[in-house]
């Protein structure tokens, strides 16, 4: 019988034509192209650096800055953390004891609960416990004349009047696990807060909110800025203020200078220029991974009257993220008399050597793509073979590099073989067998799958009046119809038996909702078969009705034969029942185009995207027990399945 890859090819195998031998040329081993011009390039960049004798200012330099910017960096990034990371911990804690049921939505045991956690986190303002009606409860540090008495001061529920803080509740119900919100503002400062979901069983109840007054990282920065002798700051992104030591003045509000403040209308002549920065690339190269050095020259009109200090400052910064949609900026910025002019004039004679660098490096990457060419023409035509896109592969051309040339002549020597063996074996089977990567992944075990089983209606009468030739090809036609849809939808083609087909879904690739998958296959056949009939009786072909039995249950599946012929196939009782349900087809739906029958355990796993038809109980023929079945009716074209929005955050 014709194979699945003969049915479903499209165009007939490329005939393949023997070369004749050619002359034989002079070629070069790409192991003396290598050595000569890499050795070169080398020797070059090498000797040119040496020669300029900048090593020894140029690591006593840029150590020292690094030595100070890692310090800086780090003990500013551990004070951020330590201090957001009171909230971190305060809403995962609440959301822990919630999750194993201390207390309940609006019992004491939960304001105790809050109390308690916001006594312990002193980065903490409020802490709200709201539910998915936007109502809100908590509790907040007491404030009297704009100062923190140290009090906590608990708060019945009542809905949330804020815009800011119902559009951050909206937004964080279609979110799930931690997130850091949107900055909110009150008449008390500016806030960041960080939330956790409240659930239990699965089931998301409330959210659990901390809030961080902007102001104490402001603090941070003074402290560190006090420390360090430099100007530390943090920045929302790289555009607006977020923690700056003049925040940290208490009448810091009443002056106008406020959090996320645009930099250039801040104040600061340094972080206004902080978008026009020359960033250090030779520091980033051999010093920090994430930390970035940069000059910032200020222009004298920019600056005030009452500022004192030059106009070239160094800054030192770090991206951090994990607080918002955007990351944030923390580091800090001093003079540039600090570190002296050194850097200056280590970077002139530096100059020299990064020319002659940058020159070996044009010529390396000239050289490379040269010599990548044919190799990424071999990359790319093996990855077609490894898809077992065999009539996607072209023949390599022969090449003057001896291993190229060798390579070339292998790789068509092996696709002529390939393409002849091809006919012979599912593409689609190999193809699925490669992907999964599992070692032994063809060796027999025991599985669940969905099994189709096909006939054509009455072929047997209609083969009778056609030749061979025609028969054969209205089968392969018919077949390529089949195929198409079983390998659109993850299926595996096993075998065909006279006019039928069996199938199977769910190995070797463990699909998920195989039963689902089979079912839609054949929906797919049926529509298709529709399709064709119409245009059948336009071409003068007999058009084809056929009856299809899908039933789901335990198999054998994997390698099963002799050791000299082996095929990847499926044994079992769930095979029969398939066939049998196939046949039963012909009370079911006697003139359908499709007659689809489905058991009882295939039609457990479906959702209400499949419309199914009880059809009766059925004593098949070889079992003891009546089976339910089902005829299929139309099927949802939707691709997945509706999302339940309390399993999907439970998952």
């Amino acid at each position: 019988m014709p194979h699945c890859d003969i049915g479903c090819m499209s165009t007939p195998a490329q005939p393949v034509r023997l070369v004749s031998p050619e002359k034989k040329r002079r070629r070069i081993p790409i192991a003396v192209i290598m050595a000569l011009s890499f050795g070169t390039l080398v020797f070059l960049s090498v000797g040119g650096v040496l020669a300029l004798s900048v090593g020894a200012n140029f690591r006593n330099t840029f150590d020292l800055l690094g030595a100070q910017s890692t310090l800086l960096i780090d003990a500013m990034e551990d004070s951020l953390r330590a201090e957001m990371g009171d909230a971190e911990n305060a809403v995962n804690g609440i959301a822990q004891l919630y999750a194993q049921g201390e207390f309940q939505i609006d019992d004491e045991a939960m304001s105790a609960a809050v109390a308690g956690a916001l006594a312990a986190a002193s980065g903490v303002e409020a802490m709200l416990i709201c539910t998915p009606d936007l109502v809100c409860r908590g509790a907040a540090r007491s404030i009297e004349n704009n100062v923190a008495t140290g009090a906590i001061e608990h708060f019945p529920a009542e809905p949330e009047k804020s815009p800011q803080v119902r559009a951050a509740l909206e937004q964080r119900r279609r979110v799930g696990g931690q997130q850091w919100g949107a900055f909110v503002a009150n008449e008390f400062g500016l806030y960041a807060h960080v939330s956790v979901p409240l659930a239990r069983d699965g089931v998301t109840q409330a959210w659990v909110i901390a809030a961080v007054e902007l102001q104490k990282l402001s603090d941070i920065t003074r402290e560190l800025s006090s420390r360090f002798g430099t100007h530390a700051f943090i920045l929302d992104g790289e555009d607006r203020v977020l923690a700056d030591q003049r925040l940290a003045d208490p009448d810091g509000l009443k002056n106008g200078v406020l959090p996320l403040t645009p930099l250039a209308t801040y104040g600061d002549p340094v972080l206004a220029a902080y978008s026009s920065r020359k960033v250090e690339r030779e520091f980033d190269t051999r010093h920090a991974r994430d930390i970035e050095i940069a000059e910032i020259r200020v222009d004298d009109r920019d600056v005030p009257t009452s500022w004192e200090g030059e106009n070239t400052y160094i800054a030192i910064t770090r991206k951090i993220t994990g607080y918002g949609d955007k990351p944030w900026t923390i580091g800090g910025y001093f003079e540039s008399s600090q570190i002296s002019d050194e850097i200056e004039r280590v970077m002139g004679s530096a100059l020299l050597g990064l020319g002659a660098m940058a020159a070996a490096v044009i010529v390396a990457i000239l050289l490379g793509r040269r010599l990548s060419r044919p190799i990424q023409a071999i990359a790319g035509q093996a990855t077609r073979v490894a898809d077992f896109d065999l009539d996607g592969v072209t023949p390599l051309p022969r090449s003057r590099v001896l291993e190229l040339d060798n390579q070339a002549s292998a790789f068509n020597a092996m696709l002529i073989g390939l393409r002849a063996f091809s006919t012979y074996i599912p593409r689609s089977l190999v193809a699925k067998l490669v992907r999964t990567g599992e070692v032994g992944i063809a060796e027999p075990r025991e599985a669940v799958v969905t099994v189709m089983f096909t006939d054509i209606v009455g072929f047997t009468t209609l083969s009778e009046q056609m030749d061979a030739a025609a028969a054969a090809r209205l089968l392969n036609h018919h077949f390529a119809i089949l195929c198409g849809a079983v390998d659109a939808h993850g299926g595996t083609v096993d075998k065909f038996l006279g006019d039928g087909m069996l199938a199977f879904f769910g190995a070797p690739d463990r699909l998920k909702g195989h039963a689902a998958a089979a079912v839609r296959a054949a929906a797919a056949i049926r529509e298709e078969l529709e399709k064709d009939n119409l245009e059948a009786a336009g071409e003068g072909r007999p058009p084809l009705h056929v009856r299809i039995g899908i039933h789901t249950g335990s198999v054998i599946v994997g390698n099963i034969g002799a050791s000299d012929r082996v095929n990847y196939t499926i044994v079992g009782d769930t095979v029969n029942v398939s066939q049998r349900l196939q046949d039963l087809g012909k009370q079911l739906e006697p003139g359908a185009t499709a007659a689809i029958a489905i058991s009882g355990e295939t039609a457990s796993r479906l959702d209400e995207r499949f419309e199914t038809i009880p059809a009766g109980k059925h004593r098949l023929r070889g079992r003891g027990e009546a089976t339910e079945v089902f005829k299929l009716g139309k099927v949802a074209t939707s691709a997945s399945p509706p999302m339940d929005v309390h399993r999907a955050q439970a998952g």
